[in-house]
């Protein structure tokens, strides 16, 4: 019986000896192996663990309440607080942390001084703290922060900024704000803040806190100018579904009225992806007012209605549609500011496709089409419906319209066994107007050919087509029952050959020099079209008897280098292009040579076509016509793009026509003076009117969390000067203001 009581004994002084030497002895402490963080039993309901340590950790089993001291740490996945002090109460799941507070729910956080925080339902109380969402970078401070909900905070007296929120370069300060994470920011009497100076107030703000697409209103533009007065635009914005959105707005003009715009977006798996764009404004304005400024009254209801959209329809088929109807030839030289000015449609345009607005505003025939394309392995099918809208209204009868065309063709295929290949291209339109020849054009292009190898260096391709054309017409509104054929023949021969050679400046460089000459002969029989209708050039085929020849050069680099992992890497880069090419006429009756010719002569221009691009950093195109008979350059286009790692860019282009009087010079730069400050211009100067048809200067200085930006404009009679400010986070704050005749600048709240 002793025995075992001394038995009994040994093993309770065994375990308690046990437990004392389990405490750890440096400063640093953790729970005990028993306790509830380590048994993953922190939450009453949840299924993710906690760890608690610190210099100083002291646990109450009775009440299940920890104290820790020091360095302290509560962890969980990508959630983590960290303290000075903290007591845990795990019957409550409630923590009371003092000193240095910060707790972190993945990128966002929260600071404070004193926080009570329930780790359950991840709310709390902090006072005197700071909340950092990441997906906007905001900043919000206040005397008291209340997070209720795992979404929901209420801030009291405090501040918004982008900016270090010690000292904000901007910042509103509110009296109450609501923010909704994922959702928006509502603010009470917030006063817009530049540094410490109080520029803006309002009763209430609305602003996203998520950059994710939000239903609000977005930052106002406005301005004023001679033409509309006084204006402000302010849209809204309204995120219908993840695949689609729109944005209304509304412009306000003291001489015009108020301006409606739609703007609606799609990205849609079925439907595609498009912009469709509406402004409409019943006009207000004073006709002599209008009269005076250079635009005679047009009509009180005034629109421009546009559209780009792309979507895959079934059967492989593909749909492209652009849209573009104006109600009047002036509408879009007189509104150029906010969301209906060109600048803003083609940016629209961007997000969604790279066709942007075929045409300026000078161009009074405005182009819409719906076209549809189905591609083949070896051939495509399209349907093009295309219609102009003549602003010119006493053209708009005649103007002919595309309703529809349909093509087909076949591409490059052999013919069975034969050497050979053949091509095949065929149309179908329906010329359609309200006065003039109207009908249906069936047209079919069956081209033969049969490229082979003459001697080691020389490929030889003869090939020969046969159009034949069938017109249904109405003459002047009288139909023709009897159709009109036209076959046209044509006879090509072509020959090429191939000049190479390869230099190696350096180990790691090698520079290929390719020369390719070339001749075609080309062979169109006099065939009498008179009698035909005249719809488009493909009506007059002119007579063909000429030789182009001519040659291409090209020069290609390969540089060979080991990358940061010692492997081999080469890069090929195109470096120059260059093509010259004439033409010969054989005959005298020869209306339409391939090549311009001058009256009289059988050898054409020269045509001379230079692409260079040495580096990453420079661009440059020339092409031109130069005429031997003249000694002199028909034609200049001059292109010159440079840019540099910094950002510093510059761009020349220079266009000459002596048919056209076209003698003007297109140049643009922008330089970033520090890395803060950048300017550029843009300047288009006529040398043969010796006028500017364009100017535009601007700065814009970038500082941490906002900037600023100021541009001056010229153009014709009107010039205008626009001052934005940028804040970060907020968007852009800031007007247009233009003013004809003399120059005066505004400034904006």
């Amino acid at each position: 019986m002793r025995r075992r009581r001394l038995s009994f004994w040994f093993w309770v002084a065994a375990l308690g000896l046990a437990a004392l030497l389990s405490r750890p002895l440096c400063p640093k402490a953790y729970a005990a192996p028993r306790d509830p963080l380590e048994t993953k039993n922190f939450f009453s309901q949840g299924d993710t663990p906690w760890s608690i340590e610190a210099q100083i950790l002291r646990y109450d089993a009775l009440n299940r309440i920890y104290q820790a001291e020091g360095d302290v740490r509560i962890v969980s996945e990508n959630k983590s607080i960290r303290a000075d002090w903290a007591q845990v109460d795990l019957n409550r799941q409630e923590a009371q942390l003092a000193g240095s507070v910060r707790i972190q729910y993945g990128s966002d956080w929260l600071t404070g001084d004193k926080v009570i925080w329930h780790l359950d339902t991840e709310t709390g109380w902090v006072d005197g703290g700071t909340v950092y969402f990441s997906d906007n970078g905001f900043y919000v401070s206040g005397k008291s922060i209340t997070k209720r909900g795992p979404d929901r905070y209420h801030v009291s007296r405090g501040t918004l900024t982008t900016c270090d929120p010690s000292s904000p370069d901007w910042s509103v300060s509110f009296g109450d704000m609501d923010v909704t994470v994922d959702g928006l920011g509502w603010a009470k009497h917030g006063v817009l803040r530049l540094g410490r100076i109080p520029v803006f107030y309002t009763p209430f703000a609305v602003f996203p806190v998520n950059r994710e697409r939000q239903t609000g209103f977005l930052m106002p533009t406005f301005g004023s100018s001679t033409l509309h007065g006084p204006y402000v635009e302010v849209p809204f914005y309204w995120a219908w579904r993840r695949d689609m959105d729109w944005t209304f707005s509304v412009n306000a003009m003291e001489k015009r009225g108020a301006m409606l715009g739609a703007e609606y977006r799609i990205a849609h798996d079925r439907l595609g992806e498009g912009a469709w764009l509406l402004n409409f404004l019943e006009d207000q304005a004073d006709r002599e007012h209008l009269a005076d400024k250079g635009y005679p009254f047009q009509e009180t209801n005034r629109y421009w209605v546009r559209a780009r959209h792309t979507a895959d329809l079934p059967y492989e088929m593909e749909m492209f549609v652009d849209l573009d109807l104006v109600s009047d030839r002036n509408f879009l030289k007189e509104f150029k500011s906010g969301s209906v000015s060109q600048t803003a449609t083609n940016r629209a345009f961007r997000r969604v496709s790279q066709r942007e607005i075929l045409n300026d505003e000078t161009v009074l025939s405005r182009e819409s089409s719906l076209y549809l394309l189905r591609r083949w392995e070896s051939a495509v099918a399209s349907m093009d419906v295309r219609y102009w809208d003549q602003l010119d209204r006493k053209l708009d009868e005649t103007t002919l319209q595309q309703l529809p065309y349909l093509r087909a063709a076949v591409t490059p295929s052999l013919l069975g066994s034969w050497p050979a290949y053949y091509t095949v291209d065929s149309s179908v339109v329906h010329y359609w107007r309200a006065q003039g020849d109207t009908g249906v054009r069936t047209d079919i292009s069956p081209v033969l050919a049969s490229p082979f190898q003459w001697l080691p260096y020389l490929t030889v391709e003869p090939s020969f087509g046969l159009r034949s054309t069938l017109y249904q017409a109405d003459r002047n509104g009288k139909e023709d029952s009897t159709p009109d054929w036209r076959w046209v023949p044509e006879a090509r021969l072509s020959a090429s050959t191939r000049l190479e050679r390869v230099y190696h400046p350096s180990e790691t460089l090698a520079v290929q020099h390719v020369i390719r000459p070339d001749v075609f002969y080309t062979y169109i029989p006099d065939i009498d079209q008179d009698d035909l209708p005249f719809f488009d050039p493909l009506d007059r085929i002119g007579r063909q008897n000429t030789v182009v020849y001519g040659f291409s050069s090209f020069f290609t680099t390969k540089k060979t280098s080991l990358t940061s992992t010692k492997e081999p890497w080469t890069a090929y880069r195109e470096w120059a292009r260059v093509g010259v090419h004439q033409a010969y006429l054989l005959d005298d009756e020869i209306e339409k040579p391939p090549i311009e010719t001058q009256p009289g002569k059988r050898f054409s221009d020269v045509q001379l076509a230079v692409d260079i691009t040495p580096e990453q950093y420079l661009t440059l195109s020339y092409d031109a016509t130069y005429s031997p008979s003249q000694t002199r350059a028909s034609r200049h286009d001059v292109s010159v793009w440079l840019n540099s790692p910094r950002g510093d860019w510059a761009q020349v282009t220079y266009r000459y026509r002596t048919d056209s009087a076209v003698d003007e010079i297109i140049s643009s730069a922008g330089v970033q003076v520090i890395p803060r400050l950048s300017v550029y211009a843009l300047y288009d100067y006529s040398f043969d009117k010796q006028e500017t048809f364009k100017q535009t200067y601007g700065v814009q200085y970038r500082h941490g969390c906002w900037g600023i930006r100021v541009s001056y404009r010229e153009e014709a009679q009107e010039k205008e000067v626009t001052l934005a400010l940028v804040l970060v986070g907020l968007g852009q704050l800031g007007g247009t203001f233009a003013q004809e005749g003399d120059l005066s600048l505004s400034t904006t709240p």
